[in-house]
């Protein structure tokens, strides 16, 4: 007799323990290039993209879900709008699970892609400067207070010695 699979479910998407979900694939031939080697590092490169395309949409719809949520009470909030930006969420979840698993991108970790710095240059270098002499001048007092407790130690080491005893004479 076979069991069935055991199902979960969270806000409405079953999955089982197996890794199917209860949506059938809508990734296509999105993620699956026909001929192309599946190991290569262009294939990667752009699967690592449209992952990254994939998370910034899901960002968005998570955003307008927040906000439809937060502002339920506000007038002028649509219900109907907040309900379908959940839908949505959900179903781009769905995709860029799928999606994950289907490249094995979804056994990377993934970061943000880096924003490069608005300043100019010569501000970065100006505070990293400024940093860095911060830096040495706290290791310059701490090595110069390591230098006044040594010169204390070796001070107090050369007085803690006895004077030769004077033949039981006391003065």
């Amino acid at each position: 007799m076979q069991q069935p699979p055991f199902y979960g479910g969270y806000a409405g998407i079953n999955f089982d323990v197996a890794g199917t979900m209860g949506y059938p694939s809508q990734l296509g031939s999105q993620t699956v290039l026909q001929g192309a080697d599946l190991n290569s590092p262009e294939v990667f490169k752009q699967n690592i993209q449209l992952a990254q395309g994939h998370i910034a949409r899901v960002q968005s719809l998570a955003r307008n879900a927040l906000a439809g949520i937060q502002n339920a009470y506000h007038p002028g909030t649509n219900p109907m709008q907040t309900a379908a930006d959940i839908a949505g969420l959900k179903q781009a979840l769905f995709v860029l699970v799928e999606l994950l698993r289907q490249t094995g991108v979804g056994a990377l970790p993934l970061e943000p892609p880096q924003m490069p710095d608005p300043r100019p240059e010569n501000v970065l270098v100006e505070e990293e400067t400024k940093i860095v002499q911060a830096l040495y001048e706290r290791q310059q007092r701490i090595q110069d207070s390591a230098g006044v407790v040594a010169g204390f130690l070796t001070f107090s080491g050369s007085g803690d010695q006895q004077p030769a005893s004077t033949g039981g004479r006391r003065a």
